[in-house]
């Protein structure tokens, strides 16, 4: 595929996927300006931009589904009480425990 078919292609994909220059040039490391050079012609792509491009246009597939890995993770907050970290940092909201109906 030659790089103006490779960048049609990219551009079907991107417009696909809902993506702006903006925020494909941002995952890709390069300005808007540069990408947009690019798609349209202007500059010639390189080999290393490529493989980037196709690298990154498939984080943005909708139908891929979402991948985390996470090998170790440890997170320390100033209080012991858990229901203000849910609500003040997690923005989470609390379900409250329900009242018993029943009379002992």
């Amino acid at each position: 595929m030659n790089d103006k078919d490779f960048m049609e292609e990219l551009k079907r994909k991107r417009d696909e996927y809902g993506v702006t220059q903006l925020r494909f040039s941002v995952a890709c490391g390069i300005s808007r300006e540069h990408y947009n050079r690019i798609e349209t012609g202007k500059l010639p792509l390189t080999q290393e931009l490529k493989e980037t491009f196709e690298k990154q246009i498939e984080r943005f597939n909708p139908q891929e589904p979402l991948f985390l890995l996470i090998d170790y993770f440890r997170v320390r907050f100033p209080t012991t009480d858990a229901l203000k970290i849910i609500r003040d940092v997690l923005h989470l909201n609390t379900i409250k425990p329900m009242k018993s109906h029943y009379r002992r």
